[in-house]
């Protein structure tokens, strides 16, 4: 599960403002410059602390305290990221210094809480492969089998010459009898690699 776009959410505990940013990352590098995105638009700021988990099989994940007491910034975030079941996640969190010091029980508790209503309120989508797929059939079978592609595929398409050609991504099994049934046994069917689709997630 990944975020879809960038969220941002403000909580103010006593007196500081904490910014939350987050958004999609696909690498070390896209973290590394949102990050650096972040912390110019918030170069007034007193702090902007960060962590990101990214790349296959959540390879990197690093945290930065940004000269808060170390373990009281970066670490919380990481684990609220973690928590959350995200994964190519950025967050920066920015704070404003209030005037009240909130120790370091306070400060584990408003960067991690920080990071959680960002990431509860943020847009998340999930990435799903489907195969896509050619299939050819006589023009005596279009009426049939192109209302079962606009039924039941994403992304179809077609196309005509001697015969009718579709194009279409689907996960649907056994498409091979389904197209036999349709066009009594005359359709051929090939497999032609695959896409991925966002699928939204409802919490």
């Amino acid at each position: 599960m990944r975020l879809k776009n960038e969220s941002r959410k403000e909580t103010v505990i006593q007196k500081s403002r904490f910014i939350a940013c987050a958004t999609v990352a696909k690498s070390e590098e896209e973290a590394k410059a949102y990050i650096d995105y972040i912390r110019d638009e918030f170069r007034d700021a007193t702090h902007v602390c960060t962590a990101y988990i990214v790349g296959e099989n959540d390879a990197y994940q690093k945290s930065n305290d940004n000269h808060e007491p170390a373990g009281t910034a970066g670490i919380p975030i990481l684990e609220a990221i973690r928590k959350a079941g995200l994964s190519d996640t950025v967050v920066c969190v920015v704070r404003y210094f209030g005037g009240i010091k909130l120790g370091a029980g306070g400060l584990i508790r408003a960067y991690g809480g920080a990071t959680s209503a960002v990431l509860q309120e943020a847009y998340k989508v999930i990435d799903i492969s489907i195969a896509t797929w050619h299939v050819k059939y006589p023009y005596e079978y279009i009426g049939s089998a192109e209302n079962w592609i606009r039924n039941h595929t994403t992304d179809a398409s077609f196309d005509y010459d001697d015969y009718a050609h579709a194009y279409f991504a689907s996960n649907e099994e056994d498409l091979h009898t389904i197209f036999s049934d349709l066009t009594k046994g005359s359709a051929e069917i090939e497999k032609t690699g695959s896409t991925l689709y966002e699928e939204p997630v409802n919490e």
